[in-house]
């Protein structure tokens, strides 16, 4: 699959910063530190162009912010530069991290294009966007398509929208509620297998719930990719804060991600066994004296004990063969047994 060659791990995690920067590289870049820090795969910002995206109808959907009027304020206030944009993605570079973005104008995918991003996400609100369908006829990278906001029917026409332009080895859909925090049980997470099975072909899952437990649910059901919400401190400004996470809570995903990922893991206790045979050895017991005897003495059971490392002459199978045996001299208790000490 295209997504394994951009970046081998499985899954990998995808930190959301949004708009959480609002509107400063600084913390934009800060962001970007911080995420590769914590150990994720992918950076993904979003790209908004106010006259671009949306007409003066458009109204906040959620009020949040005092200082802009309409949310094209919001957006045109918080955007960057195409220059600036060329510099998040190569400090993402630095950082090692893949950039990405959500693009919610032809304009935004446009910048895309010319940064030369493996990834793109296309929201919910843009599923059946054939515009956006179109626009990504000729693009080789890997899409991830919302269904925040999808209906079964909906996810069937956007798959038929993308399979007229491209290969569905491009695609994968993300799971999701379009809820700012998700309730726990809306989250859908646990339908992530029969979403694949139903329309065959690969799922993610974007977590808008507050906490861990969905994202973690969610790899532990099989998502492909995980894409989650992050900010330095939830009570900062911004529309997102609520379904967030701090970047503490961020590196315990990851954490369990990978550690999940042993399940996986390909294990031959014959092959680690092996591989152990100086340790096993150094475990291992021979037969030895319980305390030191005297010459002549006759060897009964009691006598007999397994004292570590392995390697010596007799093991506890060979007990028939040395009790009732004599010694032909004065033995210690710090010693194997061997057949030399005995007539």
């Amino acid at each position: 699959m295209l997504f394994q060659s951009i970046t081998p791990v499985s899954p990998p995690i995808i930190a959301e910063i949004g708009l959480a920067h609002d509107g400063s590289l600084g913390q934009a870049l800060a962001f970007i530190d911080a995420a590769a820090q914590s150990g994720v795969e992918i950076v993904k910002f979003q790209i908004h162009f106010g006259e671009s995206e949306s007409t003066k109808h458009e109204s906040f959907r959620v009020q949040f912010s005092k200082q802009d009027k309409t949310r094209s304020d919001y957006w045109n206030r918080t955007s960057f530069s195409e220059e600036q944009w060329a510099l998040i993605k190569s400090h993402c570079e630095s950082r090692g991290v893949l950039f990405t973005s959500s693009v919610f104008s032809l304009r935004a995918l446009k910048l895309l294009f010319e940064l030369k991003v493996d990834l793109i996400k296309i929201g919910s609100g843009d599923l059946l966007n054939e515009e956006f369908a179109e626009a990504l006829t000729d693009y080789h990278g890997l899409i991830l398509l919302s269904t925040g906001l999808a209906t079964y029917s909906d996810i069937e026409y956007a798959l038929r929208i993308y399979d007229s332009n491209r290969q569905r080895g491009q695609l994968i859909l993300m799971q999701c509620t379009s809820k700012y925090p998700t309730p726990m049980e809306e989250s859908g997470v646990n339908e992530i297998k029969n979403l694949e099975e139903m329309f065959k072909i690969p799922f993610g899952y974007s977590d808008h719930t507050r906490g861990l437990s969905a994202a973690k649910i969610s790899i532990v059901q099989g998502a492909k990719v995980i894409e989650k919400h992050v900010n330095f401190d939830l009570r900062m400004f911004g529309p997102d804060s609520s379904s967030s996470i701090t970047f503490d809570d961020l590196e315990d995903l990851v954490r369990f991600r990978n550690d999940f990922r042993l399940i996986n893991s390909p294990y031959n206790k014959d092959q680690v066994s092996k591989q152990l045979e100086s340790v096993k050895k150094l475990f291992g017991r021979s037969l030895s004296l319980k305390q030191g005897l005297k010459k002549g003495h006759i060897l009964v059971k009691d006598d007999l004990t397994l004292k570590k490392p392995d390697g010596g002459e007799f093991s506890w199978k060979d007990l028939n063969i040395v009790i009732g045996r004599k010694l032909n001299k004065d033995l210690t208790s710090d010693v194997f047994l061997t057949n030399a000490d005995l007539d």
